[in-house]
Order: C-alpha cells, then sequence, then structure tokens
C-alpha cells in the first residue's frame, strides 16, 4: 500500500485542525447567548424556554459539524483517489 503524498496529508491534518478548533469552540456560542439573556442582577433568563432549545440544538449542530470535518481530514489521508 502507498503512503499519502506530503500534500495529501497536510490537507487531512488542515481539515481534522479546523474539525477540533469547531468542536472546541462549540460550546462557546450557547453560553455566551445565555449569559447575555441573564436578566440584570438575577438568574433569570430574559428568552422564551424554546429559545433556549434552540440555541442548544444549535450548538449540537456546530458540534457535529466538528465531527464530520475530522472524520473528512482522516478520509483524505486514508484513501487515495484512483490512478488516471
Amino acid at each position: 500500500m502507498t503512503r499519502p503524498t506530503p500534500a495529501r496529508r497536510r490537507t487531512a491534518r488542515t481539515v481534522r485542525g479546523t474539525g477540533s478548533a469547531v468542536r472546541t469552540t462549540a460550546p462557546l456560542g450557547p453560553i455566551a447567548i445565555v449569559l447575555l439573556n441573564l436578566e440584570p442582577g438575577s438568574l433569570r433568563l430574559d428568552m422564551p424556554g424554546w429559545h433556549l432549545v434552540v440555541v442548544l440544538l444549535a450548538g449540537l449542530g456546530v458540534d457535529r459539524l466538528g465531527m464530520l470535518l475530522h472524520d473528512a481530514g482522516d478520509h483524505i489521508e486514508r484513501h487515495r483517489p484512483a490512478a488516471s
């Protein structure tokens, strides 16, 4: 089995790194939105509950995107295109 070319390895490493960065920052969006929507001087949210559910689901979607990018990087490095 042949080894991937250096360019292919660099591309795979970049895609995996992007996926890791996306997964690392995914929880920050929902946390920031919740903190920004707290009423001053209390711990009560100034948004409807279903808005919070939408924000949390969006955070999970971003996390899933990071996982897909990480897997795509692995795929790029493992699979070689068919020779012409």
